[in-house]
């Protein structure tokens, strides 16, 4: 038996465990720390706030790994009561966890991960689950981690710098998905209603944008383009696009500072 153990030792050493999460940008983040000592499972490869019609074959599979990171979201939520359905033990952990959420509307707004600051918290939380499961890389996991925080102190950097360059400092949104990026980089959001204008808008409207000097309006990608339209077109503001989904981190966060220059 001890010759079958030391025998199985190299193997069990170097070989990778399994967790799961929701969508590409999570694993891009998760893979930061992790590297070469996870294989990530994902639910789907785009968002959707619907929940995929899985088979039990799929649900026992996704919720059988060590652990399922997650960032909050409403639909995560949902995924996680299913995946205990299957194993009451699912080890689910909240990325963005002792972080001081925004509100919304009452609730509390996840999208933590476009303020490059606040995802050094979730930087700690991914390691020290890591770490507590896999103890023996742990050595390897933190160094993981310092580097993925030299990576984030860059970025914020690199952002700030852009964004000394831009006579952009007060934009419209539509909802709470632009609210830590534009806290932390100290720009003014006004949320409009995602409606058309009606003509005794328009007048008001005008008065307003003028008066805050607001130059943009921001949409998600791949949404109802017409509100944003709605508000370009009676006040002669730019339509500019992002993606909170994204899976490349710091090609996002630059790709977003970058719409501020250009």
């Amino acid at each position: 038996m001890y010759k079958l153990l030391l025998l199985l030792l190299p193997t069990l050493l170097f070989s990778k465990f399994q967790v799961t999460t929701s969508l590409p940008f999570e694993a891009h983040i998760i893979k930061q720390i992790g590297q070469n000592h996870i294989r990530i499972k994902t639910i789907s490869n785009n968002f959707s706030n619907k929940i995929l019609d899985l088979s039990p074959t799929e649900i026992s599979s996704l919720a059988g790994t060590r652990v399922y990171f997650n960032f909050g979201l409403d639909i995560e939520k949902e995924y996680e009561k299913i995946f205990l359905k299957s194993r009451k033990e699912l080890n689910a952990v909240n990325m963005s966890k002792d972080i001081k959420k925004l509100k919304y509307e009452g609730e509390d707004n996840p999208f933590v991960w476009l303020d490059p600051i606040l995802l050094r918290e979730v930087a700690k939380n991914i390691y020290e689950t890591l770490s507590k499961i896999d103890p023996y890389n742990k050595n390897d996991y933190e160094a993981n981690y310092y580097n993925f925080l030299n990576k984030l102190d860059a970025s914020f950097l690199e952002i700030k710098k852009k964004l000394a360059d831009s006579e952009i400092y007060n934009i419209f949104v539509f909802d709470e998905k632009f609210d830590y990026f534009a806290k932390r980089f100290k720009i003014n959001k006004y949320i409009r209603k995602k409606r058309i204008l009606s003509a005794s808008e328009i007048k008001p409207l005008v008065r307003f944008v003028k008066k805050n000097q607001i130059k943009v309006v921001f949409i998600e990608e791949n949404k109802n383009i017409n509100f944003a339209k709605s508000l370009s077109g009676h006040s002669n503001i730019l339509i500019k696009t992002f993606n909170p989904y994204e899976e490349l981190l710091f090609y996002n966060l630059s790709k977003i500072a970058q719409e501020f220059i250009e």
